[in-house]
């Protein structure tokens, strides 16, 4: 399993993840933890974009080295970036899921036509998304996002560590590490070495 963060600033976005790898069997139960080696990550720095993905392993191997993202304008922004989310970001994603064979089958029970198995967090133009497993987005208006097994310590984490006014880069930095080492403390699916990634538009 997995714990990743995000914080929205004011011109940039910080992710942080955990490396650790949970393997189950049939029944549910863990069998065995893998720790990420150095040159790999659950955050693939793709194009313009940072993917983080929860959940399948799969969906991360895809997000480094098969999808090939549609890419906005530097300039676009808020209703006009949603849209591009919307329009031409989902559909590329799940198009490359599909023809990569990371998706239910058609005759699966299941709620959606479209789904897969993981929640991602993208960053885009230093705007964070979570993209959910129905390929539906959502953004936060406090700004703090969390996925994964670990998300409720980690986000519990971030909104106590907030200052009153958004933090600068450094601080976010600082936070989403912080954040990350509670999640380990309590969740037994995350664990260090941490990485952070960020998109800074004010430099």
């Amino acid at each position: 399993m997995t714990t990743i963060v995000g914080i929205q600033g004011d011109g940039f976005a910080v992710l942080c993840t955990d490396s650790r790898i949970s393997s189950f069997d049939s029944s549910g139960n863990a069998y065995q933890i893998t720790t990420l080696g150095a040159g790999t990550s659950k955050i693939a720095i793709n194009g313009k974009y940072l993917l983080g993905a929860a959940g399948d392993v799969r969906a991360i191997n895809i997000l480094h080295y098969s999808f090939l993202p549609p890419t906005p304008t530097p300039q676009t922004r808020g209703k006009k970036l949603d849209a591009f989310i919307t329009n031409k970001f989902v559909p590329s994603l799940r198009h490359c899921f599909d023809e990569q064979g990371y998706s239910s089958p058609p005759d699966a029970d299941k709620e959606h036509v479209a789904e897969q198995g993981s929640t991602i967090l993208a960053v885009i133009n230093a705007t964070i998304y979570i993209i959910e497993s129905d390929y539906s987005w959502t953004s936060d208006t406090n700004g703090i996002y969390a996925i994964g097994s670990g998300a409720p310590y980690a986000l519990g984490a971030i909104q106590a560590l907030q200052p009153k006014v958004r933090p600068t880069i450094q601080q976010a930095k600082n936070i989403a590490v912080k954040a990350l080492t509670v999640a380990t403390k309590f969740d037994p699916y995350t664990g260090a070495p941490f990485q952070t990634y960020t998109q800074d538009l004010t430099k």
